[in-house]
């Protein structure tokens, strides 16, 4: 078998379309990595893992809580304290209680705490979870940053 004649090269800025389009290359094969139980369990043991890191990392004093519904554990709520205000780091809903308030009142909780305090709440939102961003709104979280991917909101409470 005859070795091929390859060249390796540094890259360089015009080389972005062809990444782009190497990338976009690995969707069947991704599609088919996704069909099977085993990689998806491996995929979110790892999201888990790195979460799990990421927050203990950056949140050292981060407080956990759980979420529950009728007595049965239906979410998680993850805050620290950033800069004098309370940052809402994680709030995720199992699937079987999204859609009954579980978030929303959590949040109006947090949100009762932080005004007898006199402090402000932060949190990130995904640009594209327009279910989320909507909540956030409908709590009187305002956008303060914003890039391709996240918007960062802020919540202060009503001045007396």
């Amino acid at each position: 078998m005859r070795t091929p004649a390859l060249h390796i090269r540094p890259a360089a800025a015009g080389d972005q379309a062809f990444f782009a389009e190497l990338y976009r290359s690995t969707r069947d094969d991704l599609l088919a990595l996704l069909a099977d139980p085993r990689y998806i369990d491996a995929l979110v043991a790892m999201q888990q893992q790195m979460q799990a890191n990421d927050y203990r990392h950056r949140y050292p004093q981060a407080r956990y809580q759980v979420l529950e519904l009728d007595g049965v554990a239906a979410g998680r709520l993850v805050t620290a304290e950033v800069a004098g205000a309370v940052r809402v780091v994680d709030i995720a809903v199992i699937p079987w209680a999204r859609g009954r308030g579980v978030a929303g009142e959590a949040l109006r909780r947090l949100q009762e705490e932080a005004a007898r305090e006199g402090r402000h709440l932060t949190l990130a939102v995904r640009t594209h979870n327009a279910g989320a961003r909507r909540l956030y709104a409908a709590l009187g979280f305002a956008v303060e940053e914003e890039d391709a991917a996240s918007l960062q909101l802020r919540w202060r409470p009503p001045v007396a």
